[in-house]
C-alpha cells in the first residue's frame, strides 16, 4: 500500500479521489502500528515497511529546554551533544581509570572557576588553569575519539543525528535492517550508561555555535529577543542554546542531574519504521532496553504564561534587511482549536495563493516574502506572522499592512475554496511524512509523548474535513486581538 503513496497523493491533489474516500488508508496505517511497552515504561511503536532493506529509528525523550531552570539554560541541548561521546564501554580505552581522572578534572576546573569568580590574582589563576589543562590532557588520553559514530558508520548508518527542542530531544538513525540488534545494543547503552566526557571542549563548541547562530547573526539575535517578549513567564521564552553566562558556569554534574531527572524510560518512545518483523524484534527490544531501570517521574512544569494584558514589542536596528515578527497567543497541542488555527494560518499566509502573499507581495508589493504559521507545543501555542519588506518599506509599515489585512477578515470572510486549498496542503504535509521512514518515525515517537497520543495523527484528516469556514472565522475572532499581540521589528542598522 505504501508504494502507492505518490500516486494516491497526486490523485488527491488533482481532485480525482475525494478526501473521505481515503479514510481507510489512514485506518489501515494506524492498525498496522504495533505497540510494545516495557516494564520500565519505555514505549516502542513498530511499523513494518518492506520496500527496502532499511529501518529508521527515532527516540523521542520528553525532555527539552522547557525543563531548564534559572542559571542552567542550555543544559538540554548540551546533554544532546554529550550523548554522542560514548558510554562506559564505547569511547574509552579504560573506563575505570578514566572515571577517576574525570573526577580529578572536574575538581581542577571547580578550583580554577571559583578562584576566577572570587577575583584571585593572575599568578594563582595561571597555576590553577595549568593544573586544569593538565588534567584535561590526561583525560583525553583515555578517549577513543568518535567511536560511537564510527561503529555506526562501519555498519552502513545514515542520518545519525539528534535535535533539541523546547519539549523533546530526538535521536534518529537509519540502518540496514540486519543491523537492528546493533542499534538495540548501542542505544540502550547510550540511554542507560552515558559518560559525559569531553565536557569542557564540547562546551567551547556549543558556545561557538551560539556565537555563530545568535550573537553574530542579526536575525538570530533579533528572534531571540522577540521570543523573550512573546513569553514573559514561561520557559518557552528562553533560548534553547542557553544564555552565554549560564553555559560558561555549567558543571558536568549539572548535566548528569538533568539526565537522571528527565531521561527516564517512561518518558521515552522509540519508533521503528522499516524492514523489520515486529514479532522477531520485540524479544531484542526486551533484552536490551528492558535493562534500563525505571526512575521516579520528573517534576511537572508549574509555570503558566499569564494572559497577555497588552502589546509587547521589541524593536532593534540591526543588520541590513528589515524583518517583521508578530504573534498572538493561542492554545497548546491537543486543544480542540489547534487544527482550526492550523488551517486559518494556511489560508492567511501559506503559499502563493494565501491572502497575505497575494495582497502584500503580488498586489501591493510591500514585501518580498510573508508567511503565517500556527505553532503548538505541550504547554502553549502561537499564531505567528513574519515577513521581509522590500527595499524602501520598513518593518513597522509591513506590520500595519498585515494588521490591516487581518482586520479585513470581517468584511471579506474565508471561503470554502480557500479552506479546501488549506486542507489540500495538510494532506500534502501528512503524506510527505508518512512516505518517509524517518518522517513517520518522528510523527509516531513525538506524537506518543505528546498531549494526545500517536493515534491522533491519523484522525487529523477526518477532523479537518468537518471544519467549516465559519469555524476559521470564529477562531480569528477569538485569538487575533491586535491589542494583545507580540511584535518584533527588525529595522536596518543605523550607519
Amino acid at each position: 500500500m505504501m508504494k502507492n503513496l505518490p500516486r494516491i497523493l497526486f490523485a488527491i491533489l488533482a481532485g480525482s479521489i475525494p478526501f473521505m474516500g481515503i479514510a481507510d488508508t489512514y485506518t489501515e496505517i494506524e492498525e498496522r502500528v504495533v505497540e510494545h511497552e516495557l516494564r520500565n515504561g519505555m514505549r516502542f511503536l513498530i511499523f513494518e515497511r518492506h520496500e527496502a532493506p532499511l529501518v529508521s529509528m527515532v527516540i523521542a525523550v520528553k525532555a527539552g529546554a522547557v525543563n531548564e531552570v534559572t542559571n542552567k539554560t542550555g543544559i538540554a541541548h548540551f546533554l544532546e551533544h554529550l550523548a554522542f561521546k560514548g558510554t562506559q564501554t564505547i569511547g574509552t580505552k579504560n573506563y575505570r581509570a578514566e572515571r577517576k581522572v574525570l573526577k580529578e578534572l572536574d575538581a581542577a576546573f571547580k578550583a580554577y572557576h571559583k578562584a576566577e569568580q572570587e577575583g584571585a590574582d593572575s599568578e594563582v589563576l595561571e597555576t590553577l588553569y595549568a593544573e586544569f589543562k593538565q588534567r584535561q590532557e590526561k583525560a583525553s588520553s583515555y578517549i577513543v575519539q568518535g567511536e560511537l559514530s564510527e561503529i555506526y558508520d562501519r555498519n552502513g548508518a545514515t542520518r545519525f543525528n539528534a535535535s533539541t527542542g523546547y519539549d523533546y530531544t530526538t535521536y534518529i538513525i537509519t540502518l540496514p535492517s540486519n543491523r537492528f540488534e546493533l542499534w538495540c545494543g548501542m542505544e540502550s547503552d547510550r540511554m542507560a550508561n552515558p559518560v559525559f566526557r569531553e565536557f569542557y571542549s564540547e562546551r567551547d563548541v556549543i558556545l561557538e555555535e551560539r556565537r555563530m547562530r545568535t550573537d553574530n547573526s542579526p536575525r538570530g539575535l533579533f528572534f531571540e529577543e522577540y521570543r523573550s517578549v512573546s513569553y514573559k513567564a514561561h520557559p518557552y521564552g528562553q533560548p534553547i542554546l542557553g544564555h552565554l553566562s549560564d553555559m560558561e558556569n555549567l558543571y558536568r554534574q549539572d548535566v548528569r542531574a538533568f539526565y537522571e531527572t528527565y531521561y527516564v524510560p517512561q518518558h521515552m518512545t522509540a519508533a521503528i519504521v522499516g524492514d523489520v518483523n515486529a514479532e522477531e524484534i520485540i524479544p531484542l527490544i526486551d533484552k536490551y532496553f528492558g535493562r534500563i531501570p525505571k526512575r521516579p517521574d520528573p517534576p511537572g512544569l508549574i509555570t503558566k504564561e499569564p494572559e497577555q494584558p497588552g502589546v509587547r514589542r521589541v524593536q532593534m536596528h540591526i543588520g541590513r534587511q528589515p524583518r517583521l515578527y508578530m504573534g498572538f497567543s493561542t492554545v497548546p497541542e491537543g486543544h480542540e482549536d489547534e487544527l482550526v488555527l492550523d488551517l486559518l494560518a494556511s489560508v492567511l499566509g501559506q503559499g502563493r495563493t494565501s491572502r497575505l502573499y497575494r495582497s502584500l507581495v503580488e498586489e501591493r508589493k510591500l514585501a518580498s516574502s510573508v508567511r503565517a504559521g500556527h505553532t503548538t507545543m505541550l504547554y502553549a501555542g502561537q499564531l505567528g506572522f513574519s515577513g521581509t519588506p522590500i527595499e524602501g518599506v520598513t518593518a513597522a509599515e509591513l506590520e500595519e499592512a498585515v494588521l490591516g489585512e487581518l482586520a479585513e477578515l470581517k468584511e471579506n470572510p474565508i471561503t470554502e475554496e480557500e479552506l479546501d486549498a488549506a486542507r489540500a496542503r495538510w494532506k500534502v504535509r501528512i503524506y510527505t511524512y508518512l512516505s518517509s521512514n524517518l518522517g513517520m518515525g518522528y510523527m509516531l515517537a513525538q506524537g506518543d509523548q505528546g498531549n494526545t497520543g500517536w493515534q491522533d495523527i491519523f484522525r487529523i484528516p477526518e477532523r479537518a474535513e468537518k471544519i467549516t469556514p465559519q469555524d476559521l472565522m470564529d477562531a480569528a475572532e477569538r485569538y487575533i486581538d491586535p491589542d494583545k499581540r507580540s511584535v518584533g521589528l527588525m529595522e536596518v542598522a543605523n550607519d
